[in-house]
């Protein structure tokens, strides 16, 4: 929410809170957007956010409610009257309310589906039965439907009542007797379509779905294929059972991208906002990959160890050692970041690994050429030894080759093996062209030089 609109409504609402002009209330927070009302809550204290969730009619309450962080909905919902808490929860849209039953504990989760309208329990019970991270678990319940042999002037009519109760309607579904999604009609082409028609007659056929076990990220990347505003959910029998909403999609492509950038700064995900992680939870996530780094850098010393007779016979081999480690990190963090980004997106599939390795073992020459050409220059025209000039300019391109050949065969590697590639990126990548960068250089030192 913009500065100047927290300013206005802090203060109203305070104002009004403390008059108990509940209508008044009502009134100024009917004209913001949920999100915006929710983005203030933390300006307030624990009792005058209860009372507002109180005061508020259900559906606002509900809908400000489902904007707060997982946490503030934890602590608040324990802070209701039970009956109260529980008429919000019902009015929660349902892949909302099973997200936030995943996180309470199990005490007041079987309280609260004691409390809850039979309906709205009972989806709590289905949707909590699939991983979260699934098109089950990312679904809603609540969709528009109808049966195939229902003509289009009965299906509108039906859908003004049922609309009433949806959280949104893009698409009406359409289903066998058995339940089976047989087509689905958008709201255009429902409007546009004669009334005497049937369905059955209108309807997209064999329409796009996915699995309830479908992993999130793969509905969201389905969703992106097919521009849909919604995608349905089927079970094995290809019975509808949900459908996941592109808000949903969104949330999901944000999660991914934030997870993949945290485990290519070598870490632990985290899924919480970094000022609500406490202090020894985002350490225990950050430590363990920092030391397994560590330990691989220890083996640049023992390197330099090996080779130390070189060095002290050559000096000016150490000054070029931090511009070869540098230069061959930097053009593998390039390259994994670029086949990391395409094993996500689909770009790259496991079919294209040897048509990546080889493409990037050719691009690790022509740009080893290319950077080989100016450490040559560097050194002999800066040290005025040709022979120095020679190692250097023949181990970049060499370094450079290995560091993209590294970065391309490690992400695809570990996709191989089922594990995110997103591991293989950043730091991990660079750690290891450096201790393999030590090695190439010293050795063609050794080669050339003694």
């Amino acid at each position: 929410m913009p500065m100047e609109r927290m300013r206005l409504l802090v203060p109203e609402m305070r104002e009004l809170l403390e008059a108990n002009q509940v209508e008044e209330l009502k009134d100024v927070i009917a004209s913001f957007e949920p999100i915006e009302v929710a983005e203030v809550f933390e300006h307030f204290s624990e009792d005058e956010q209860l009372s507002l969730l109180k005061d508020l009619d259900l559906s606002t309450a509900a809908e400000v409610f489902e904007e707060l962080h997982v946490e503030e909905q934890m602590r608040l919902i324990s802070g209701l009257a039970h009956q109260r808490a529980a008429r919000v929860l019902d009015e929660m849209s349902p892949d909302d309310r099973a997200d936030l039953f995943e996180d309470l504990p199990e005490e007041l989760v079987s309280r609260f589906l004691a409390l809850m309208k039979q309906p709205e329990a009972a989806d709590v019970r289905e949707l909590m039965k699939y991983p979260s991270n699934t098109a089950g678990g990312l679904m809603t319940t609540e969709y528009a439907s109808a049966l195939e042999e229902v003509t289009v002037e009965e299906a509108m009519r039906n859908l003004r009542e049922e609309a009433k109760r949806l959280e949104v309607v893009y698409y009406l579904y359409v289903a066998d007797r058995v339940g089976r999604l047989v087509g689905v009609v958008s709201l255009k082409q429902l409007v546009l379509s004669d009334p005497d028609r049937r369905l059955s007659e209108v309807m997209k056929s064999n329409p796009v779905s996915v699995q309830l076990e479908m992993d999130q990220e793969q509905v969201a990347k389905e969703v992106a294929k097919y521009d849909f505003l919604a995608m349905p959910v089927v079970d094995t029998q290809g019975r509808m059972r949900g459908i996941v909403t592109v808000d949903d999609v969104v949330d999901v492509i944000e999660t991914e991208a934030t997870e993949d950038m945290q485990k290519m700064a070598s870490m632990e995900a985290v899924d919480e906002a970094y000022l609500r992680v406490g202090f020894f939870s985002l350490a225990r996530k950050r430590i363990f990959w920092l030391v397994a780094l560590l330990f691989i850098e220890t083996l640049s010393g023992k390197v330099l160890q090996i080779y130390s007779g070189a060095i002290e016979a050559v000096v000016a081999l150490a000054y070029f050692i931090p511009l070869l480690t540098g230069t061959g990190g930097n053009a593998g963090a390039q390259t994994s970041t670029m086949i990391v980004r395409g094993l996500a997106t689909g770009e790259i599939s496991l079919r294209d690994g040897s048509r990546v390795i080889v493409k990037e073992i050719f691009m690790g020459l022509f740009l080893g050429l290319i950077l080989g050409s100016f450490a040559f220059g560097r050194a002999y025209w800066g040290e005025g030894n040709m022979a120095l000039g020679l190692t250097l300019g023949i181990s970049v391109v060499a370094v450079v080759t290995m560091a993209t050949l590294a970065g391309s065969l490690l992400p695809i590697f570990f996709r191989l093996l089922r594990r995110d590639p997103a591991v293989m990126a950043g730091p991990f990548i660079t750690t290891l062209v450096d201790v393999a960068s030590l090695i190439i250089y010293l050795e063609i030192a050794r080669r050339l030089l003694f």
